[in-house]
């Protein structure tokens, strides 16, 4: 009789763990870290643990099954080759950020974000270039703080600067909803009944 014909219990809690994960994230993020020598493997979880980014590599089968558990299929054709699973629980933009900073000026290109959650919408590697640059949420409060206490000249040109950011995001988010047709409800009849208003 095969031995495998049941996950172990180890892999039932390495999965209930991610499940936990997920619930709580707000950014999630599928890297591929092929290229990594050990000692930038180390750099790089020193980055993600300073900023409180779990940063963990797991197997592929692992992950499918705790995006099946999520909802979230979106991730699941992109779970092939090396995976790293960078989740953050307060920042959705900072793995993409600390990635970013990690291979800035660098020859080889690596980690690569394949694809990702953000507050819950799939992000596509097209879109990474976009979330960084997101303001962090400690440069966020750092410039509304500004524009509390400073004067109220500058409020409009910071205040835009802030907007921009977030709506190159937000813009790509409407796309690809009215893509998987969730646009369509605003096309919806809304007289399928009388109005009430004479009888």
């Amino acid at each position: 009789m095969s031995s495998q014909a049941h996950p172990t219990a180890q892999k039932i809690d390495s999965v209930a763990e991610l499940n936990q994960l997920f619930q709580q994230a707000k950014g999630i993020y599928l890297a591929d870290f092929t290229g990594l020598n050990v000692e930038e493997v180390n750099e790089l979880r020193r980055n993600f643990h300073k900023q409180r980014i779990v940063y963990k590599v797991v197997k592929n089968t692992l992950i499918r099954h705790a995006c099946e558990n999520a909802g979230l299929k979106d991730l699941i054709p992109h779970l092939q080759g090396p995976t790293a699973l960078a989740v953050s629980l307060h920042d959705p933009a900072l793995p993409v950020k600390l990635i970013g900073e990690f291979t800035k000026g660098k020859e080889k290109q690596s980690p690569v974000i394949k694809a990702g959650m953000f507050e819950g919408t799939y992000i596509a590697t097209a879109d990474v270039e976009k979330i960084q640059k997101i303001p962090s949420r400690e440069i966020l409060l750092g410039q509304i703080l500004s524009i509390l206490q400073g004067p109220l000249a500058g409020f409009v040109g910071t205040l835009n600067e802030i907007v921009r950011s977030f709506l190159a995001v937000l813009e790509a988010v409407i796309q690809k909803r009215q893509a998987a047709g969730e646009g369509a409800q605003a096309a919806a009849p809304t007289a399928d009944a009388p109005h009430p208003s004479e009888t």
